[in-house]
């Protein structure tokens, strides 16, 4: 600690001595063995200070210490590649012999996605399998342990080289990095594949893949994409050099799965696989995997916005997870034209209204947002035709709605969190209405039938008026937004993005039910495709539910996990990381210990990782100096955190200060 920091503790020192002064020669009343009970308090109170300042402290043979090594060892995927281009013992082998001979017998400190510690002598029953290569906590933690020597042994593909830098410094260690990789074995990665999520069988699909490499540039490669033991496609792409990736397209015709499910389904999830041919010194990352929903005709949701407004851009994706089907968008911008409502490159694309229209009619869900007298007559004709149906009536004369509704009221409409009687009020759950930003231009309803969400009222007070309807006729279900502003709840964030989103979750799922071209798991997983090494992140979108029972099996039909998992954020959950693989789950959902939903399907745990094409970084800037071109801090012993004994100490001077004052009749 330097003389600024003895300075701040001096002054530290001197408030405690003030504070226990005060405490028993001024407030407490004057008795027996006052000036000990406050010698007490300020002897804790001071080293408590002492522990918040941490100083280093000499430690005993520290001098003797200096020259041994701490060993800090690279558990990343990658360091099971070769040690050098030709065929040979692992990175990790070579690392594994390095380490026994520096540190034998002692423990080695494996890094990567976290820290472990390990002995030397166990490592050969260890395989790494980080999908990471983060040095900085590792090194941290040496640091805090007093450490002043250390030999890192990796292979140079690290995350966090540029943290390490600007932190090492300050570190107080001297650090000395060995790589055991000589060269880049010649390694190629599927690094990207993307489809569709959903495919109307019979019609041809594309598939993006990209394929990075490391190491030596090849010639090409061979992707080939498969369903099952047939092959569907496969094409040539030329290999970019090591950190680029170079593109390819397969086109291939889906077909529906056999059988189509349950009865009224017409289609299901299929899996294709995807493979680099020939293979390299890495088979893990040679192979991908990517689900599709295929069906005889289109199905899903069309959501039409003949209003400038910010509603369909939250609203889109919410659909989409809770009904785990695509929703497909469209923004009315005049003249019969349209911008199609999406995420990454097919946002802001043009669409004509024949296509608008022909999704409309496909559509197994219809939304229609702004719609007035002066939306399209084919859009009002459509509202009256779908069998599923929400609406957001646009600012005009309301026309082509289920239900009449008056003009839009002004002011501002605060919702209760007092819950009508409705299918949706045990999936809505309690919230703070407080939290959530009001409501404008309120509509009334009139004629039976109906049922209501959510109601609101002005100013938080008097009668309450609904803000959403809802009912149902002859087979056909409907919903009608009847106030304006539900997306800023989701831009808000916090409680209020967690009711918006259960509540059109909720509505959604209400409308799909029983509709089975529609209607999807109730739980599931986030991605089919669970990245390697990342807990498996689910979804169990209206239900309210407190938890879910997992039973998840691998491929061979072994079981892989049996749990139960309680509900975050009101409707994920997370399961631990499973090895890579396809596997089947059974998910059942509970809330108060009832059973609210059950389903099954499948999932992928993917065996690639960008471990192992990751580029190796230059190290030698682990040696720079700080800042100005100070040499680095140098330890003159163990921080004084390391050591029990203050710890012992504080706790004895506590215990003694508060046994005298009962014995000496103070509380």
């Amino acid at each position: 600690m330097e003389v600024l920091g003895w300075s701040l503790y001096a002054l530290a020192v001197l408030a405690a001595l003030a504070v226990a002064g005060y405490i028993y020669l001024v407030r407490e009343t004057p008795g027996r063995g006052r000036l000990l009970l406050a010698s007490l308090r300020f002897a804790a109170l001071a080293l408590l200070a002492l522990l918040i300042f941490d100083p280093e402290i000499p430690a005993a043979g520290i001098a003797a210490g200096a020259g041994r090594t701490r060993v800090l060892l690279d558990g990343s995927l990658s360091m099971r590649l070769p040690a050098d281009a030709a065929s040979g013992p692992s990175r990790w082998e070579r690392a594994v012999a390095e380490a026994r001979r520096l540190a034998p017998g002692r423990d080695v400190v494996v890094f990567g996605a976290g820290t472990r510690v390990l002995s030397a002598d166990s490592l050969a029953a260890f395989q790494p399998d980080a999908p990471a290569s983060e040095l900085l906590p590792a090194l941290q933690a040496a640091s805090e342990a007093g450490a002043r020597h250390v030999v890192i042994l990796t292979d140079g593909g690290l995350e966090d080289a540029a943290e390490v830098v600007r932190a090492l410094p300050e570190l107080g260690m001297d650090v000395e990095v060995r790589s055991v990789a000589d060269a880049a074995p010649a390694n190629r990665a599927l690094a990207e594949v993307s489809l569709p999520p959903w495919a109307e069988a019979g019609k041809p699909v594309e598939a993006r893949v990209g394929v990075t490499s490391l190491g030596p540039e090849g010639d090409s490669v061979t992707v080939v994409v498969r369903q099952g033991d047939r092959v569907l496609a496969q094409t040539r792409i030329a290999t970019a050099a090591p950190g680029r990736v170079a593109v390819g397209t397969l086109r291939f015709t889906p077909e529906s799965p056999q059988g189509g499910g349950a009865a009224g389904e017409r289609g299901g999830l299929v899996r294709y696989d995807f493979e680099l041919q020939p293979g390299d010194v890495e088979a893990d990352d040679d192979r991908r995997s990517a689900y599709v929903f295929v069906s005889e005709r289109p199905a899903g949701v069309a959501l039409v916005s003949f209003r400038p407004d910010w509603e369909p851009r939250y609203l889109q994706p919410v659909l989409e997870q809770a009904l785990g089907v695509p929703v497909r968008g469209f923004a009315f911008v005049g003249d019969g034209r349209y911008v199609r409502i999406a995420a990454g490159l097919e946002a802001g694309r043009r669409a004509g209204e024949v296509e608008v229209r022909q999704a409309v009619e496909q559509a197994d869900l219809l939304v229609l947002h702004g719609l007035d007298a002066t939306a399209p007559a084919w859009a009002r004709e459509a509202a009256g035709r779908a069998r599923r149906l929400l609406v957001f009536p646009g600012d005009g004369a309301p026309v082509g709605l289920p239900v009449e509704v008056s003009a839009p009221a002004p002011g501002e409409w605060y919702v209760s969190s007092e819950l009508p009687s409705s299918p949706l009020a045990g999936m809505l759950g309690t919230f703070r209405a407080e939290e959530l930003p009001p409501l404008v231009g309120l509509r009334t309803v009139s004629g039976g039938g109906t049922w209501t969400a959510l109601v609101a009222s002005r100013s938080r007070r008097g009668p309450t008026s609904p803000v959403i309807v809802a009912g149902e006729r002859a087979g056909r279900r409907w919903a009608v937004a009847l106030a304006d502003g539900f997306w800023q709840w989701a831009f808000r964030g916090g409680e209020a993005r967690q009711v918006y989103r259960r509540l059109w979750a909720a509505l959604g799922g209400w409308l799909a039910h029983e509709e089975r071209t529609i209607a999807a798991a109730a739980v599931r997983p986030v991605d089919r495709t669970a990245p390697r090494g990342e807990p498996v992140r689910w979804v169990a979108p209206g239900l309210a539910a407190d938890s879910v029972a997992f039973r998840i099996t691998a491929e061979d039909g072994t079981l892989a996990l049996d749990t139960v998992v309680p509900m975050l954020r009101g409707d994920t959950a997370v399961t631990p990381a499973l090895a890579p693989g396809h596997y089947a789950f059974e998910a059942r959902a509970f809330s108060g210990g009832q059973e609210v939903a059950a389903a099954t399907g499948p999932f992928t745990v993917e065996s690639y990782s960008p471990e192992f094409t990751r580029q190796a970084v230059e190290l030698a800037g682990l040696q720079a100096a700080r800042p100005g071109g100070a040499p680095p801090r140098r330890r003159a012993g163990e921080p004084l955190h390391t050591s029990p004994w203050p710890y012992l100490a504080l706790a004895m001077l506590v215990c003694t200060e508060w046994t005298l004052r009962r014995r000496w009749g103070l509380r």
